[in-house]
């Protein structure tokens, strides 16, 4: 309850938390660990699945927050919590299947199916059920919390029973609901899960961007593109961004060679921007100014064989090495001990303002970033960045040869720089890092909030649209 001493009550709804290995669970895990610090009373209200393969090196981080699991005391979380198997996970683990299948007869075998199912035993389609079954136990957990105060709920998509279950929680405590945005809920493309889902995520959000006292995103291109379903009362960028606390541990890259680096899945969406820089890489090997001795890409995460095929495809596989899938204080190791931190997207005409949270691992890392943009639109989220701080090069398809020709003399800049002096001078900007920290963005969350139930506090820098 706000005081004297300005303290709120705060529900955050999410899905992932530490100590999932996802990169959604940083969000969630970090801006609740950073408001509890502030001072603010926080009760996490998560599924109780695993997106991704827990690890234990960021659970302290939410230690003073009140956590409570939707699925209850069998699902995962509890479950790894005592030490106990876990039962089954997400689903996202696994590499994408049929690949080879064009995705608009994928898309007409789910409308087919999801049709049949609902006409002949009125099930939800199979792209949400998953969805309706948590948010009914969502609402039962946030029913039992009747009766108790908040001031501001905080929902963060990632899955639509997020968006319902803080409408529902927002109503039911009479509080302020602040909706964030991560995706955009509408998806298109290779990862889309069908016409059912896309018609679901519209109205979901649709319903939201009415009803949420603010709305928050982390691209202005995700701000713009949310406005094009519904004009919200107001709309804030919020970033994404890296825990700046968590040590760096004192690794040097190999002398020897040049190495890049990418740690985590892959998108579907991400992989003519994957097959770009393979080909690029080959052709400067082939062309002779590349040693190919002299150079390694080091993958982790569980899309290695994905990955390994457009080395393949190129005939550099032997500069690919696999470190497997390896927990967030391993995958920090691995990227202190490259010299280039490799990040891969996508920007088109229904997805604006992609922005991974690989890009915030190299701002960490201090390391000079390649971002390689898919889609056939100019200006993405990640070149208005490296327009404005510099943090490496941002190599976009839609730019064509004269981007790619970018590319490659970054690369054989800094290639040539290693063999040279042993290391690169290059180093992120101090503008940079302390703009995506997380003390930075909780700050001007808090601040958000404290505006919206009313108190006076001098805004720390969140970028309305206008």
């Amino acid at each position: 309850m706000i005081d004297g001493e300005q303290t709120m009550d705060i529900l955050l709804i999410c899905t992932t938390l530490f100590p999932d290995s996802a990169i959604s669970a940083v969000r969630s895990s970090l801006l609740a660990d950073r408001l509890t610090e502030a001072g603010e009373n926080v009760t996490v209200l998560r599924s109780g699945e695993f997106e991704f393969k827990p690890f234990d090196d960021q659970t302290a981080a939410l230690e003073g927050c009140e956590i409570i699991s939707a699925l209850g005391k069998n699902c995962d979380a509890e479950r790894y919590k005592r030490g106990e198997e876990i039962l089954t996970m997400n689903g996202n683990v696994r590499p994408p299947r049929f690949t080879f299948v064009p995705q608009k007869v994928k898309g007409a075998y789910r409308y087919l199916r999801d049709t049949a199912g609902i006409i002949t035993a009125g099930r939800p389609p199979v792209s949400v059920r998953r969805e309706a079954r948590v948010l009914h136990y969502m609402k039962k957990k946030i029913s039992e919390l009747a009766g108790r105060h908040f001031d501001v709920v905080f929902a963060t998509y990632g899955w639509l029973e997020n968006i319902y279950a803080g409408l529902y929680a927002a109503e039911l405590f009479d509080a302020k609901l602040i909706m964030d945005f991560r995706d955009f809920p509408i998806i298109r493309g290779r990862e889309s899960n069908g016409f059912y889902w896309n018609r679901y995520a519209k109205k979901a959000s649709a319903a939201v961007l009415k009803r949420a006292d603010c709305i928050t995103a982390v691209s202005d291109g995700l701000c713009s593109d949310l406005r094009k379903i519904s004009e919200p009362k107001r709309i804030v960028t919020l970033r994404n961004g890296f825990d700046e606390r968590a040590p760096l541990p004192d690794i040097s890259p190999d002398k020897e060679k040049l190495t890049f680096c990418y740690t985590g899945r892959l998108n579907l969406n991400e992989y003519d921007a994957l097959e770009l820089f393979a080909r690029t890489l080959s052709k400067l090997i082939s062309s002779g100014r590349i040693d190919r001795r002299r150079i390694e890409y080091v993958y982790a995460g569980a899309h290695y064989a994905e990955t390994l095929a457009f080395f393949e495809k190129y005939g550099i596989e032997d500069i690919v090495t696999n470190r497997g899938y390896v927990s967030r204080d391993e995958a920090l190791s691995i990227q202190l001990s490259s010299d280039i931190h490799t990040v891969f997207s996508w920007n088109t005409k229904y997805d604006h303002g992609i922005m991974t949270g690989k890009f915030y691992e190299g701002v960490k890392a201090q390391k000079p970033v390649l971002a390689v943009v898919a889609g056939n639109v100019p200006g993405s989220e990640l070149m208005q960045l490296q327009r404005e701080y510099g943090y490496g090069c941002c190599c976009e398809l839609s730019g064509g040869r004269s981007s790619v020709r970018e590319m490659e003399s970054f690369i054989l800049s800094l290639y040539n720089e290693k063999l040279r002096t042993g290391s690169l001078s290059f180093r992120i900007s101090e503008e940079l890092y302390n703009a995506f920290n997380y003390t930075t963005l909780a700050e001007q969350l808090r601040s958000l909030m404290y505006e919206l139930t009313g108190e006076s506090r001098v805004s720390a820098g969140t970028n309305e649209q206008t």
